[in-house]
């Protein structure tokens, strides 16, 4: 038996400065580190493909609003359930 799960994932901007210099919070050095996936929901596939579709959307409005440090990625994968 198949599973639908919507999963996502992060993007963090990190300072990478061997000083660790920070200016009015704005950091001398910086680079985007993506995360591990993570289960966000489950269900089936129509349900899942409409969260996406929000989820995306919303995201794409923090992007805008924030930069790159707000990036998620998101995706609906199959995961096989033992019986």
């Amino acid at each position: 038996m198949t599973e639908h799960v919507l999963q996502r994932r992060q993007h963090k901007e990190v300072n990478n400065d061997p000083q660790r210099r920070c200016y009015n919070g704005c950091h001398f050095s910086t680079e985007i580190v993506v995360g591990p996936w993570e289960d966000l929901d489950y269900g089936d596939k129509p349900k899942l493909e409409r969260r996406l579709k929000f989820w995306t959307e919303l995201n794409d409005e923090a992007v805008k609003d924030r930069g790159p440090g707000a990036k998620k990625d998101f995706r609906i994968i199959e995961r096989n359930q033992n019986v």
